[in-house]
C-alpha cells in the first residue's frame, strides 16, 4: 500500500464499518443520454487504471493491495419516470445507497448506478471508497470520462494514450522514498518546525466529548458571494500570496476566537504528486500536512498573512513525509477519540479541472454529497471554481467560492456550524476592508 493507505487502513482496523472514507458524487445529465456509450467510457476507465479494480487484505507483512483482471462494468438504471415524484424518489435513492458500506476486500470499490427522472434527465451515482480515491484523482476521472463518452458517442475509439504509471508501481517508488536521505531531511523539518506544538485544539463544544468517536457528521454548504471573494483576491494579489493562504488566515482567526488559542495546529491536505508521471494518476495520493498557527504577540492581519505563507511554503517544501511518520517522530500524547496534532482542517480544493461537457448534454457535477459521516472535528473545504480553470481559454479568476463545512454532529449542532460559517464570512469581509487591522480588533460580532 501507499503510506495514505495504509494510515486509512489502520483507522479503518480501529474503527471498523465506518463510513468516514467513502466518497460520494452525484452527475446531473440533461439531454439524450447514450448509455451504451456511458457504460464503455466506465468500463475503459476501469480498465485503464489498476487501482480501480483493486481490493484490500491483511498479508503476512501486513496490509496488501490485490489488482484484478478488467472487466465490463455494470451499470444498473432505474427508470423513475412513472413515478408520482421522480426527483423525490431519486433523492431518496442516492440517500440509501450513500448509507451502504463498500467492502473493500471484493470488487468493486468503485461504482455508478444510474436514475432516469425524465426521458431527458438523468442522475449518475458514483461512488468509491477513499483507498482508491482523492480530490485530484478525481477531477482526472471526470477528464477522462468526458474524452472517452464523447469518442464512443462519435464512434471514434479512445483519444486518450496509456497511463505513465500505475498505482501499485507509485506505491513500491514512494516506499523505497522513505528509506533515503530526502525523507530523513523532510522528517527533521517538521520535527523542527512542530516542536513543543500543542497537541489538541480544544474548540468550545455543544456536546461533551466521549472516550469513543462514531464518526457522524454532517457536510452543509455554504457561499461566499462572487463579490466578497473577488476582493479576497484582489487582497491576496496585493499581498503577493496565494488565495489559500488569505483564507487560512481568516480560518485562523475564527479558531483562535473560538478556541482562545494563539498556538495550535490546522491539518491541510497536500496533493503528494511532485512528480509529472504522477498527474494523470488515479488513486489515494493526498497527504495531510500540520501548519502551526501563530498569533502570539496580537499581530496585524496582514503580518498573519506573512506567518501564514512561510509556513505554508515550508510544508509543500517537504509534503511527501506521510502524516504519520511526523506524529511517530514527535510522540505527542494519546488520548482515546482524540486525533493527534489535527483535529480541525482546512482543505482547498483547485486542482485543475477542465470544463465537463459531454455532447447533447448538460452535466452538473456534485462532489462529496454526505453521507452522516465525518472525518474530524471540523474539516472546511474551500473549492474556488474559477482557480480550478486556471490556464483555460477565456479563464478568469473570479466568482464565487463554495464552503463545504464537514463536522462531527456530537461535538457540534447544526446551527454552532451555520454561525461559524457566518462569521467566518463576516471575518472575509473585515480583513479584506482594512488588512492592518491587529487579530484582538477583528470583533467575533453577534452570534
Amino acid at each position: 500500500m501507499s503510506c495514505s493507505q495504509e494510515r486509512l487502513w489502520f483507522l479503518l482496523k480501529l474503527s471498523p464499518g465506518i463510513r468516514a472514507y467513502q466518497f460520494q458524487a452525484t452527475f446531473e445529465l440533461t439531454g439524450r443520454l447514450d448509455t451504451d456509450a456511458l457504460r464503455s467510457a466506465l468500463t475503459e476507465v476501469v480498465r485503464r487504471h489498476e487501482v480501480y479494480r483493486t481490493t484490500f487484505a491483511d498479508g503476512p507483512d501486513g496490509p496488501e493491495q490485490t489488482v484484478h483482471p478488467p472487466y465490463r462494468v455494470d451499470l444498473p438504471l432505474d427508470d423513475l419516470c412513472g413515478a408520482p415524484d421522480p426527483d423525490a424518489l431519486a433523492r431518496e435513492a442516492i440517500r440509501a445507497a450513500v448509507a451502504t458500506d463498500i467492502d473493500v476486500g471484493r470488487l468493486p470499490l468503485v461504482r455508478w448506478r444510474l436514475l432516469r427522472t425524465a426521458p431527458d434527465r438523468h442522475v449518475l451515482l458514483h461512488l468509491e471508497h477513499h483507498l482508491i480515491h482523492d480530490g485530484w484523482a478525481f477531477n482526472v476521472l471526470l477528464e477522462e470520462l468526458c474524452a472517452l463518452y464523447t469518442a464512443y458517442v462519435e464512434g471514434k475509439p479512445s483519444p486518450l494514450p496509456e497511463p505513465e504509471l500505475q498505482f501499485a508501481e507509485f506505491a513500491v517508488r514512494q516506499r523505497a522514498w522513505l528509506d533515503g536521505s530526502g525523507a530523513r531531511e523532510q522528517l527533521a523539518y517538521w520535527t523542527r518546525s512542530l516542536r513543543d506544538a500543542p497537541p489538541f485544539l480544544d474548540l468550545r463544544t455543544d456536546h461533551p466529548r466521549t472516550p469513543v468517536r462514531r464518526f457522524a457528521g454532517d457536510a452543509p454548504r455554504f457561499t461566499v458571494a462572487a463579490a466578497l471573494a473577488d476582493q479576497v483576491r484582489a487582497l491576496a494579489r496585493r499581498e503577493r500570496v496565494s488565495l489559500f493562504t488569505v483564507m487560512l488566515a481568516a480560518f485562523q482567526v475564527l479558531l483562535h476566537q473560538w478556541s482562545g488559542r494563539d498556538d495550535f495546529c490546522v491539518g491541510s491536505g497536500v496533493s503528494g504528486r511532485s512528480r509529472p508521471d504522477t498527474d494523470r494518476m488515479l488513486g489515494m495520493v493526498v497527504n495531510t500536512v500540520a501548519l502551526r498557527a501563530d498569533l502570539r504577540g496580537d499581530p496585524a492581519f496582514r503580518e498573519l498573512i506573512t506567518r501564514v505563507r512561510t509556513t505554508t511554503l515550508g510544508a509543500l517544501e517537504h509534503q511527501d513525509v506521510p502524516f504519520d511518520r511526523v506524529v511517530a517522530a514527535l510522540r505527542p500524547p494519546r488520548k482515546p477519540g482524540r486525533q493527534p496534532l489535527c483535529e480541525v482542517l482546512f482543505a482547498f480544493h483547485d486542482a485543475p479541472l477542465r470544463p465537463v461537457r459531454m455532447p447533447g448534454l448538460d452535466v452538473e457535477v456534485t462532489p462529496g454529497v454526505a453521507n452522516g459521516s465525518a472525518k474530524f472535528d471540523l474539516n472546511v473545504i474551500a473549492i474556488p471554481r474559477a482557480e480550478q480553470a486556471v490556464g483555460q481559454r477565456g479563464h478568469r479568476e473570479t466568482g464565487a467560492i463554495e464552503l463545504v463545512w464537514e463536522y462531527d454532529r456530537d461535538l457540534f449542532t447544526a446551527a454552532t456550524v451555520a454561525r461559524m460559517a457566518e462569521r467566518y464570512e463576516r471575518l472575509l469581509a473585515a480583513v479584506t476592508a482594512d488588512p492592518g487591522t491587529r487579530v484582538s480588533a477583528l470583533a467575533e460580532g453577534k452570534d
